[in-house]
């Protein structure tokens, strides 16, 4: 899952063209000035690229910051 979380916080820091250490559990709409909703839809476009995933409506709508993003993916990866 590291390398994951790492897919993760790299697409976020691409998306919203931000250093990818400044991003923690709860970077978000809050703490990260150019995530808005078109960045929102930008960022789960990019993120079912780069996970080769899709999320669903009610999926999207839990995206809202780093630590549930991830765990939303956890939810999705096999087991």
């Amino acid at each position: 899952m590291n390398n994951v979380i790492e897919r993760i916080k790299n697409t976020i820091a691409s998306t919203f063209e931000i250093p990818v250490e400044t991003i923690c559990d709860d970077s978000s709409s809050q703490t990260i000035e150019k995530w808005d909703s078109i960045g929102q839809i930008n960022l789960v476009m990019a993120l079912e690229r780069e996970l080769e995933l899709s999320f669903t409506m009610d999926e999207i709508l839990q995206l809202k910051d780093f630590a549930s993003i991830c765990k939303v993916v956890a939810a999705k990866a096999p087991r």
